[in-house]
């Protein structure tokens, strides 16, 4: 750990009073920047990439499946009622998709908007706890992390859920530093319950449960008994069961396996149990926090000290600065000890974090610490390594790797000297910037992640062996929709978004398994030998789409009924009769 941070207590501006906000121009100046400049970046080639399976193809499925059917109750994949979350995501995912199509683009729009959202909130987290300067830094550095910056072009409910959260924890702030009995008080504190029945409807009971750990801890903790008599905890709670329970109960009415599924199996069992399989170690999502905060690791980790440090001193802001440290420690914490770990659980905390890094270098650059050099020369060495790593691989990927990871490198073959040309160009700005400016060397640190992490995310486009779509187009391009489509032993999440519609899937459950214990879908999911090669030997056309394991298997028993229409590395589409 380096030590030479400055100490918080001797560089503590006055906090900006939320009561001022609407009066300063600059409020809504920045706010509007931001959020233009940060959605530009999040849109830029937000559709190159085809879904990734299975999980973006899985809630693009529960959105193109509501905007569809027109059911806004009971959600389904491809046909099927899955409950394993709420609906609101899927409701903005139908939207969009009746705005802009069923496309790459539309289906992750709600995302990005969202994650563009979630640095808007830093910017004015940052702002409000501390000044206008560390608002900005805050925000790039949010901008500009790997684990933000990647979750913003996936089709998750993590992002959304952390940025309905964080939502409602600025809130809270804003309302606590407006007057006492004033309007803007009021209007913040219902947005905060908005916010989090936003996130309750999004992926649960952590959307309330985590913000009352939090608010609860920090009025504990500064003995502020007081201001539960002015949070409107009566007219809050009223306002979050008005949006969260006409959902519960009509799905409920319309399905009553839905109460012990969803409360019992999807909250306290995920929460207490490996029911769903994944367990991580306890430090799990420290590891994340090192990998996924990529460039700013080190700043990071010295942003998290220097915010204990300022609550030690008792700065004047003290209590803003223990309030982002409950935010963040309490669902740090509250996921650590949590049976079932994954990477995007830490979507809530990311905030905080970018206000703490914020914060730092703010200071930092107003006192010249060598902690902040050190940092960036860190960063430096890091796009030097890249650089030289992309040399390697582009020269040698073929003795390097085999199989499927050779065609992934091959594939992404002509962006590997773009990637050493970027690590050499960042290393040389760095080593330049930082003997004149560590302002500037700051700043090309967040262009250069800015351009990387774009370019990988382009890059990826070519690195998707999962993905169905070229199957979907080869049926696409030759189908009616009176034809059928038939997945063998196998569900490609992404064939009923990129087909539109829903196909019929043989000897396949996975997690559909639940839906189809309460519905009779056996229609479209079948598990008879028999009323397979029935369907196969009748006069309408079938397509079946045929894991490569298993394709021996299958042209043994169609015998020399069959053409095959297309194959990838993972599947072939052979067809009972051949095209006109």
């Amino acid at each position: 750990m380096l030590v030479d941070q400055p100490a918080p207590a001797a560089q503590e501006p006055p906090s900006t009073p939320a009561s001022a906000a609407p009066r300063d121009p600059s409020w809504t100046i920045d706010l509007l920047l931001v959020a233009l400049i940060v959605g530009a970046y999040f849109l830029l080639f937000l559709g190159a990439r085809p879904l990734a399976v299975p999980s973006e193809a899985r809630y693009a499925e529960l959105g193109r499946e509501i905007f569809s059917t027109g059911d806004w109750i009971t959600p389904r994949i491809n046909g099927v009622k899955y409950f394993f979350k709420p609906p609101l995501f899927y409701w903005l995912q139908a939207g969009f998709i009746h705005l802009f199509g069923l496309t790459e683009f539309a289906l992750r729009l709600a995302t990005a908007l969202l994650a563009a959202g979630g640095v808007v909130i830093a910017y004015a987290t940052g702002r409000l706890v501390h000044d206008r300067r560390t608002g900005w830094l805050a925000a790039a550095i949010m901008a500009t992390t790997l684990l933000w910056f990647a979750l913003s072009r996936v089709i998750l409910l993590d992002v959304p859920v952390g940025v309905f959260m964080s939502f409602g924890f600025m809130a809270f702030l804003f309302a606590v530093k407006a007057p006492e009995g004033s309007a803007a008080r009021s209007r913040w504190l219902y947005a905060m319950y908005a916010a989090a029945a936003a996130a309750t409807m999004t992926k649960g009971l952590i959307g309330i449960v985590l913000p009352a750990l939090v608010i609860g801890l920090w009025i504990v903790l500064t003995w502020n008994w007081r201001l539960l008599l002015q949070v409107k905890l009566i007219q809050g709670l009223i306002l979050f069961l008005a949006l969260t329970v006409p959902w519960h109960v009509a799905v409920g009415i319309k399905s009553p396996e839905f109460w012990h599924f969803y409360f019992i199996r999807e909250h306290f069992e995920r929460f207490t149990s490996t029911v769903h399989g994944r367990t991580q170690p306890w430090w799990f999502f420290a590891a994340v926090m090192a990998l996924g905060f990529f460039p700013w690791t080190v700043i990071v980790f010295q942003a998290l000290w220097g915010n204990l440090r300022a609550i030690a001193a008792r700065t004047e802001n003290w209590r803003d600065e223990l309030f982002l440290a409950l935010w963040f420690w309490a669902i740090f914490l509250f996921f650590s000890v949590s049976d079932s770990k994954l990477i995007p659980y830490v979507t809530p905390i990311v905030v905080p974090v970018a206000v703490f890094a914020g914060r730092y270098v703010a200071i930092a650059l107003d006192a010249g610490a060598k902690s902040l050099r050190y940092a960036l020369l860190t960063v430096a060495g890091i796009a030097g390594a890249l650089a030289v790593a992309a040399v390697v691989v582009a020269l040698g990927h073929a003795r390097f790797f085999a199989g499927d990871t050779a065609l992934d490198v091959a594939a992404a073959a002509p962006a590997l000297p773009w990637l050493a040309l970027g690590g050499i160009a960042t290393l040389a700005g760095l080593l330049w910037t930082l003997r004149r400016s560590m302002a500037a060397a700051f700043a090309v640190a967040c262009v250069a992640s800015a351009v990387f992490l774009q370019g990988v995310d382009t890059t990826m486009a070519g690195l998707q062996p999962r993905s169905a779509k070229p199957i979907a187009q080869a049926i696409n391009a030759v189908a009616s929709p009176a034809d059928e489509v038939i997945a063998f032993r196998a569900y490609p999440q992404d064939m009923p978004v990129y087909l539109g519609r829903r196909i019929a899937v043989f000897q396949w459950s996975g997690e559909l398994d639940f839906g189809r214990q309460w519905e009779d879908t056996t229609a479209w999911m079948f598990d008879d030998p028999e009323e397979l090669w029935r369907r196969w030997q009748a006069d309408r056309t079938v397509y079946m789409i045929v894991p490569l394991q298993f394709e021996s298997e299958v042209k043994e028993a169609v015998g020399a009924r069959f053409t095959e229409l297309a194959r990838t590395r993972r599947f072939m589409l052979i067809v009972n009769k051949s095209p006109s």
